[in-house]
């Protein structure tokens, strides 16, 4: 008798610690990622990436274990396409908790990756 009137109520907090704030996210949209003003330039393709980075929140406290991988983002898609710069950026975010205080983030990357042709 005392086990089961144990058991319901820590089976009803797990069940309320998977089921809420385990997934959270955001998105936003850019025009470019360097000024484009008066620049000629050619569109090579569409690229996406995806990079994550680790955290330890405790409450309103969090602590990175590295720092977020947004340049690094920036950079493989350039790169993957040989190109100059970026346009039509849009992006998103989430989180996934593990382990009560230890969250995964990724940062998802789409853009238009271009190469300049004035010469500058």
């Amino acid at each position: 008798m005392f086990r089961s009137s144990i058991f319901r109520p820590v089976l009803a907090m797990l069940c309320l610690y998977f089921l809420t704030g385990c997934i959270s996210a955001s998105g936003g949209i850019a025009t470019s990622n360097l000024p484009m003003e008066g620049r000629q330039f050619e569109v090579i393709g569409p690229a996406e990436t995806t990079v994550s980075w680790w955290t330890i929140d405790l409450g309103i406290i969090g602590l990175p274990l590295s720092d977020p991988p947004v340049s690094q983002a920036e950079s493989q898609l350039i790169g993957q396409n040989e190109g100059d710069a970026l346009i039509n950026l849009r992006y998103w975010t989430d989180r996934s908790m593990f382990l009560f205080f230890i969250n995964r983030h990724r940062f998802h990357l789409k853009a238009d990756v271009v190469r300049f042709t004035d010469g500058r």
